[in-house]
């Protein structure tokens, strides 16, 4: 497993399964298998595949594509199309002026000139 850092940008992972942490924001976004995970900087969870989960010893599902969960503290956990994860994660990982290392359609990373 290799773990790297750039930019303020954690990568951890191996094989096509990655996990992206953004230290300065607190957003995550996960490669597993081909599919995509994303919780943003507010607290929202963007995933495309079916996930059962547990709020309040209260039991939920994402089955299909639009399902969506709102909790009580005004976040959303959604099932979305992979390509739109991607999109919406290029877009709004980063924090404000924080240099674009990764992009999250082709998962290419890009150095920083200094």
């Amino acid at each position: 497993m290799a773990i790297r850092t750039i930019s303020g940008i954690t990568i951890v992972g191996t094989d096509g399964n990655f996990n992206y942490h953004n230290s300065k924001n607190n957003s995550h976004f996960t490669v597993n298998n081909q599919e995509v995970s994303y919780r943003d900087s507010f607290g929202n969870y963007m995933t495309s595949s079916p996930s059962h989960i547990r709020i309040n010893f209260e039991h939920f599902e994402l089955k299909e594509i639009g399902d969506e969960i709102r909790i009580s503290d005004g976040t959303v956990m959604i099932m979305m199309p992979k390509e739109q994860i991607q999109e919406i994660a290029n877009k709004t990982f980063y924090a404000e002026e924080q240099f674009h290392a990764i992009n999250f359609l082709t998962f290419e990373i890009i150095e920083e000139n200094k």
